[in-house]
């Protein structure tokens, strides 16, 4: 199975048409449920990932036909990653930027690749590339993550060479919210000297200009270019007339059709000096600042580095206090000097832009923390300084978000910041500041983690009324697409893994949102997680006192039901937190809750990106024999990934499944026949660990559904035939970063036996359990593409492993819960590998095991697995059961004792011998 993600291809490029994935239904409405504060690691590194940028600096991109004109006439799309000129450009290649820029090109744009045959791993291959895009669906991703952008216009391109940039009002069709202009002051007064007579018309168009942009809303503020112009040292304001008019006059003398730079000190000094009164004029009047901006530090050969050095215009910012002061591309290399700055001085703010790409990986993340060694987090703000190509937008994006989780997660480690203030400092660096600046009055909205329960911590009452008004906004963006719902199933999943389904009336689901403020829509017993699948009782339980399902409509889905005679289904399902009735706080033995959690502790271990894909392996049977208590498989001329074995009424059962997975989407990437008669095994895509549940929740449904059309019923039985291979529940995962794939998977060997309690769901799972039949043999061990091991090394650079031990009737939020604990244990105790077998470990020598660390068997029996929950008193958890919850192992242990008590019924009456038959039956029916 191929754990990298799948997408579904188009082949047409229209930008109404293109999704890049399926939007989460928690961010179909971005006024629902927005998350702006972290409350871990794993939460942080969501907000960096998800926050939208407000760019408060960058330029037009080119029309499509410019580009080409713009290459033509001998300038290079290098220069995206650098300011070098002429011959020094063809070095920019041998630089690191270079190297990691075009990285996370080659990497980047996997769904615009769909259908793209060639190589994309050069600057060659990336601009061939390139030119098969449709020029709009590549903008809209370059511009993925922008809330908006503040654009420089007054970039001048050679007349006479057809290069023109897009309007501002055209990039709007890519943003959140519509772009604004900046002034460049230079641009409008070189403008001007070709069209104005004398020095004196030329100064009153010039302050006509300046008053009208400082009152335009579609002007966020302006920019000056003058450490091009002579440097950043200003002259004081004490010009006569006559000595301005002279260097004006001369200006005039030397002017071409073409114009020319302002590049007269004197000139330079009298435009600043007249915007700044200007400004502060219209402040004094009772009007609101708008910044001024200055291009510091770094730039191409145009500028003389020493002078533009930002701590040359102290003197300017001590002159003219009210006037915003905006020191752009972190100064750099004078980054330290430009913090000071905007320490001192209350009117400066420093951006950090341009730097992202033009400086290595860890260029960047010492600017960073140079930014915030003395700059207030409100004095600070990012930029792409985007312009031309759309690919200096999206390299800069990409590298921010990954330098942001480097240092705020050094910053974190020291311990002396909560995670909660440094996710205010994100959101202050990439919106706030610059929101409030430029008094862009947005909003911001940031979407809630798709794995962190919207009512999972207890909160005031207003923050429940927010959550709950969140869910029937889902629910009804949900009704929007599919009007022909009439009941929500809603559903949760006990400790022997039987899906309990309650059913309502789609408006009497709708009053209840509405009515309970917590998001809660129905109430069920305590007593809940204790019923088994015979209505008996667990020890433990208590029949008084009730929790309620909160839906998860993150997971919703059309359900496969359809009435008879109808084309079109009617009933939506959605999965369910327990929640309790009176502190409103996901209980600690919901099996979502404990995935939730194991998730959390994962991410503030450091570890990220997890994607997890299930194989799911069952067999088909008659419904009516199963009836009379016997088993006939739908095929027994059956075997391995053989065409004989679809070459019945199976594979139509296949296709439909198909097809009902992909109108609830879910991404089915392959089915074949498996090895036992009548069995077969669907591959599903790999998702983040809940969604990756969820929808294998989903697809059981489907198939049992599907089957039960067909008068069959599917099932998950580990091992329905004594001689022949079981049923298992394959799980693929990976993750990053891939240096500590080793000690995770060193502790879950670790935990191996205590894990064994969740990954096999009953005592008929330890049948499967045998050495040489395919499923991960009974040694803890692991192995480079050994199938006899529990634990399959697949893709070592991709930290993709797959868990072959886990078992089909697993309760799979447990299973997976359980594995990210024990990995997660073995992270932070930073344990080394150890196990490797390089082939079935019960084939090997005591000595031999022994030699490659090789020491714990799997369990034999479920009671030895729950034994291993607890420490040798046989009543104290264990550091694994701690990790997965209070009041987990004794629950699990309890339930899973009352289990074996059901399975001792299934006997012959008169020996007392084990009725095999019988008992198989009854498990077909269940699993």
């Amino acid at each position: 199975m191929d754990i990298s993600q799948a997408h579904a291809g188009s082949d047409c490029q229209s930008l109404d048409d293109f999704t890049d994935t399926a939007t989460p239904l928690t961010e179909l409405d971005t006024n629902v449920a927005s998350f702006l504060v972290a409350n871990s690691l794993a939460e942080l590194e969501h907000i960096i990932d998800n926050c939208p940028i407000v760019d408060n600096h960058a330029h037009p991109l080119l029309t499509e036909e410019s580009l080409a004109a713009y290459e033509a006439s001998g300038l290079s799309p290098l220069r995206c990653i650098s300011e070098a000129n002429d011959d020094a450009l063809k070095d920019a290649q041998n630089t690191l930027a270079y190297h990691r820029a075009l990285k996370s090109l080659t990497g980047g744009f996997p769904h615009l690749r769909q259908g793209y045959s060639g190589e994309v791993e050069t600057w060659e291959d990336w601009n061939k590339f390139r030119s098969t895009l449709n020029p709009e669906l590549f903008a809209k991703e370059c511009f993925h993550g922008l809330q908006t952008i503040l654009l420089d216009t007054g970039i001048r391109y050679p007349a006479d060479k057809g290069i023109e940039a897009h309007s501002v009002s055209w990039h709007d069709k890519f943003l959140k919210s519509p772009a604004k202009e900046i002034l460049r002051l230079e641009y409008i007064a070189e403008e001007e000297i070709k069209i104005q007579p004398n020095f004196h018309s030329w100064k009153a168009k010039l302050r006509d200009i300046i008053r009208k942009g400082i009152k335009d809303d579609n002007t966020a503020g302006f920019k000056s270019v003058i450490c091009y112009r002579g440097g950043l040292k200003i002259d004081e304001d004490d010009f006569t007339e006559e000595f301005v008019i002279n260097a004006y006059e001369n200006i005039l003398m030397g002017s071409t059709e073409q114009g020319w730079k302002l590049s007269d000190s004197r000139l330079n000094g009298f435009l600043l000096h007249l915007f700044a009164r200007e400004m502060t004029r219209h402040v004094e009047q009772g009007g609101k600042p708008k910044p001024l901006q200055f291009h510091t530090g770094l730039g191409d050969s145009d500028l003389r580095l020493k002078d533009s050095n930002p701590i040359l215009l102290q003197q300017f910012a001590e002159a003219y206090p009210r006037v915003p002061i905006v020191l752009l591309h972190a100064g750099y290399p004078f980054t330290r000097e430009a913090g000071y700055l905007a320490s001192t001085y209350a009117n400066v703010y420093l951006d950090f832009g341009l730097v992202f790409p033009m400086v290595s990986q860890e260029g960047q993340e010492s600017i960073v923390k140079q930014v915030l060694e003395l700059t207030p987090s409100s004095k600070a703000m990012w930029s792409t300084d985007g312009h031309l190509y759309g690919e200096r937008y999206y390299i800069a994006q990409k590298q921010v978000r990954e330098v942001f989780k480097t240092v705020m997660k050094e910053i974190y480690d020291k311990g002396n910041i909560s995670v909660q203030i440094i996710s205010n400092i994100v959101t202050d660096l990439f919106f706030n500041t610059s929101n409030r600046l430029y008094n862009l009055k947005l909003d911001l909205t940031i979407p809630p983690p798709q794995n962190r329960p919207l009512l999972e911590i207890p909160c005031p009452l207003h923050e429940f009324e927010h959550r709950g008004r969140a869910g029937l906004k889902l629910l009804r963006e949900f009704l929007a697409i599919n009007p022909g719902v009439e009941y929500l199933r809603i559903n949760w999943l006990d400790y022997s893994s039987i899906l309990r389904t309650r059913v309502l009336k789609l408006n009497h689901a709708i009053r209840q949102l509405e009515k309970n403020v917590d998001g809660s829509i129905a109430g069920i017993p305590q007593a809940s997680l204790y019923i088994l699948a015979d209505c008996s009782m667990a020890e433990g339980s208590n029949t008084c006192g009730e929790d309620r399902l909160v839906p998860d409509f993150t997971s919703i889905r059309l359900h496969p039901h359809q009435r008879g005679g109808q084309g079109r289904p009617n009933h939506a399902t959605v999965m369910c937190w327990i929640q309790d009735h009176e502190t409103c706080k996901t209980i600690p033995i919901c099996p979502r809750g404990i995935l939730t959690n194991a998730i959390t502790r994962a991410y503030d271990a450091g570890l990220s990106n997890f994607k997890v894909g299930f194989e799911i392996e069952f067999c088909i049977f008659k419904q009516a024999d199963l009836d009379q208590e016997r088993i006939r498989p739908i095929t027994t001329h059956h075997t391995w990934t053989t065409s004989r074995s679809l070459q019945n009424i199976a594979l139509d059962i296949l296709e439909e499944i198909d097809q009902k997975l992909s109108e609830g989407g879910v991404e089915l990437e392959q089915f074949h026949s498996e090895a036992a008669q009548g069995q077969y095994e669907i591959a599903l895509s790999p998702l983040p660990p809940m969604q990756a549940v969820d929808s294998l929740i989903y697809a059981r449904e489907v198939i049992q559904c599907v089957c039960a059309k067909y008068g069959y019923k599917a099932s998950l039985m580990p091992k329905p035939f004594a001689a022949e291979c079981g049923s298992a529940s394959h799980v693929h995962m990976s993750f990053k970063p891939v240096e500590k794939q080793w000690s995770f998977f060193a502790g879950v060997l670790d935990d191996m036996r205590a894990l064994n309690a969740v990954i096999f769901g009953n005592e008929m799972s330890f049948e499967r359990v045998v050495a040489g039949a395919w499923a991960g043999g009974v040694w803890a061990s692991w192995g480079r593409q050994n199938r006899e091991a529990p634990l399959r090394l697949v893709e070592e650079d991709k930290a993709h492993w797959e868990i072959k031990a886990v078992d089909g009737i697993a309760n799979m939020y447990l299973a997976i819960a359980g594995i990210l604990t024990a990995g997660t244990r073995g992270v932070k105790a930073g344990t080394k590998i150890y196990g490797e077998a390089d082939r079935d470990c019960d084939k090997m020598t005591a000595e031999e095991r022994e030699k490659q660390g090789i020491k714990d068997r799997m369990t034999q029996s479920m009671d030895e697995a729950i034994s291993c929950l607890f420490e040798k008193d046989g009543e104290t958890p264990n550091g694994f059961s701690e990790d997965m919850g209070p009041g987990f192992a004794q629950h699990i242990a309890a339930v899973k004792k009352a289990e074996k008590a059901i399975f001792s019924r299934f006997v012959h009456a008169g020996s007392g011998a084990a009725d095999i038959p019988r008992r198989m039956a009854w498990m077909a029916q269940w699993y």
